[in-house]
């Protein structure tokens, strides 16, 4: 009887953390997106929209586009420095590697 119960509760804690996971994702919407929601829960509606229409606006600043360049140009060169140094690592993972669909088509 006892087994049993420390059975029946782990079978409830695994799904207990499987369940977000599972159920939790929506895949047709971006990852960005589904984290944007996800800091913006505690907000009301207009407090989401008073705030999407700030950063819209935001995003036209020439600084803030130029900032933007930056961050992807820094983000491709860690991606390569990544990449380069896992293949120095292990080249064995090269095939690995190539089955990864990149966002730039390569």
């Amino acid at each position: 009887m006892r087994i049993n119960s420390l059975i029946t509760v782990s079978i409830l804690a695994a799904v207990v953390q499987v369940t977000p996971m599972v159920f939790g994702q929506d895949e047709e919407q971006p990852i960005g997106r589904r984290r944007w929601e996800q800091r913006t829960a505690n907000l009301s509606p207009e407090e989401r929209q008073k705030l999407q229409a700030a950063q819209e606006q935001a995003m036209q600043d020439p600084a803030v586009q130029a900032a933007r360049v930056k961050m992807r140009e820094a983000h491709k060169e860690f991606r390569d420095a990544m990449r380069a140094a896992m293949l120095k690592a292990d080249p064995s993972i090269q095939p690995i590697l190539n089955k990864i669909p990149t966002r730039h088509g390569g």
